[in-house]
């Protein structure tokens, strides 16, 4: 039975912005790969736009290819699932600062070099991409609770590894904080974490926190994400860090984050069992850019979770 928002609250409370670099607001990837799977079973719906988009039919057979809008909380949501072994990976995208940026889209390269050996789904966040625009600020629990109901909405039950990218790397933090008995693995990609609001404390709130950049994201920007707030949610969490593997992989162009930071991530890596710290040679969008180093990375953490 789907859960209701209501309990998916109730869920966090008892469970219990993302320093969004200059980088990670402004990923500059290149056009997205395709891929040579086809959507399985979809009826057209029309968004706001009057474009027609196709509508995931419920409920989700094991194993489907699916790709489409599926109702989370009366929000459209789009989502994407395919590939067949387990366990599921959850792709958690970098901030959208424009229209563009199509993290159903973005994934599928990796979806390819994959071939199909593991379930990897996907979304675009409320605002982005093709999903539903809202009003307002989303707060964290409507970020976590906006996953969980795609999740739900889908049929995918976990534990699940969480592939973060960028600034879905604090999605994905924020979510396996929520929902440990869930996450049975993280891979980062050069990504935003929870402690980023320490890092931005460190700097005199200069960074995500600066009421000007907080004002920015929150009301400006296309995701209306409080970045800051969202950081410090996930961070007061951290003793419910599930006991699981962890790899983070960080690009060697520092994209703006700055060598003097690194040892605040290297302790959040750390805390992980075993948190794994790398320096590699891709780029900070390594989720488009090097799809191969991205699988071969989802193996590490799936066998050391095992």
């Amino acid at each position: 039975m789907r859960r209701t928002l209501a309990t998916r609250f109730a869920a966090l409370t008892l469970a219990m912005s993302a320093f969004v670099l200059a980088s990670c607001g402004s990923d500059s990837s290149g056009p997205p790969p395709t891929s040579s799977q086809t959507p399985a079973k979809s009826t057209p719906s029309t968004s706001e736009t009057g474009s027609a988009l196709p509508r995931i039919d419920l409920p989700v057979q094991k194993d489907e290819t699916v790709e489409g809008l599926v109702d989370v909380d009366g929000h459209d949501i789009y989502a994407r699932c395919s590939g067949t072994g387990a366990p599921t990976v959850i792709y958690f995208t970098g901030w959208a600062p424009d229209p563009s940026k199509l993290a159903v889209s973005a994934i599928q390269g990796i979806e390819s070099v994959d071939q199909g050996r593991h379930r990897i789904c996907s979304y675009e966040r409320r605002n982005t991409g093709r999903s539903e625009t809202v009003k307002g600020t989303q707060m964290p629990e409507d970020i976590v609770a906006e996953v969980d109901g795609v999740l739900d909405a889908l049929g995918e039950n976990g534990p699940f590894v969480l592939l973060g990218a960028s600034f879905g790397g604090l999605v994905a933090g924020a979510y396996a904080v929520t929902y440990p008995d869930r996450t049975s693995g993280i891979l980062l990609l050069d990504s935003s974490i929870p402690d980023d609001y320490v890092i931005d404390e460190s700097h005199g709130f200069t960074g995500m926190c600066l009421e000007a950049n907080r004002e920015a994201d929150a009301w400006e920007s296309l995701e209306k994400i409080d970045n800051c707030r969202l950081a410090k949610w996930a961070y007061d969490r951290r003793d419910q860090e599930p006991d699981v593997p962890l790899i983070y992989l960080a690009a060697q162009d520092a994209s703006d984050r700055g060598a003097a930071d690194d040892p605040i991530r290297k302790a959040f890596v750390e805390r992980w069992s075993p948190g794994i710290w790398e320096l590699v040679s891709s780029p900070h969008w390594m989720d488009e850019a090097d799809p191969n180093l991205v699988v071969q990375n989802l193996e590490r953490v799936i066998t050391l979770g095992n």
